[in-house]
């Protein structure tokens, strides 16, 4: 377990640079989405799982994790961001929207077509310090009944999955059983899992 667990961390994930695999496991659930909207914001993640270019109904989104998670909302058909955005990065600016829409969600109510933040997944100033805010964003695919949410993202260059589970932030695997609860998003030591680098869930 150990080796397995070293193996992992030296792939790891930011988001202009991701060096992670893919994490196996859920999938995309649109048939048993009631919603019209989300059911296509799904449908347009599931097209693009390995794919290098972001692109949705003709339309080319930017390469990177902001990039993909506006596309996929773009097939719904909904703008993730507005006039009054304020933020140093398209996922900022993202997170900036939908908390003045009152959209932010507890983890207890997370459910698929919803956004994932996360903090302080690369150095993008290159301080060497933990102060990098929204850094990474990532579309929820399904939530498990143990509270592991598949997430949907672009990293290392192409769109592939990952896993959360909040109730565990701290954990790689379930103990007893061996599933994956957090990917790794970081390299090196010190927080790298997807629980510790979470922020929070909005909902568009």
């Amino acid at each position: 377990m150990r080796v397995l667990l070293i193996a992992l961390a030296l792939l790891l994930v930011a988001c202009p640079k991701q060096r992670a695999p893919a994490t196996s496991g859920g999938t995309l659930p649109s048939d048993a989405v009631s919603d019209p909207e989300v059911r296509r914001v799904l449908d347009a993640a599931l097209s693009l799982f390995g794919a290098a270019k972001v692109v949705v109904r003709g339309k080319r989104f930017r390469s990177d994790c902001s990039g993909f998670v506006t596309a996929c909302w773009y097939a719904a058909p909904r703008e993730l961001t507005d006039d009054r955005a304020a933020g140093r990065s398209g996922t900022e600016q993202i997170f900036d929207t939908v908390k003045r829409r009152g959209r932010v969600v507890p983890a207890n109510a997370v459910r698929p077509g919803d956004l994932v933040f996360f903090h302080n997944t690369y150095d993008r100033n290159r301080n060497g310090a933990r102060d990098d805010r929204f850094t990474h964003v990532a579309l929820v695919e399904s939530v498990d009944p143990d509270g592991t949410v598949h997430y949907a993202h672009y990293a290392s260059g192409r769109v592939k999955r990952g896993v959360l589970n909040p109730r565990h932030p701290a954990v790689a695997r379930d103990p007893d059983s061996g599933k994956v609860w957090n990917s790794f998003l970081r390299r090196g030591g010190g927080e790298v899992l997807a629980g510790q680098l979470f922020h929070r869930f909005a909902r568009p």
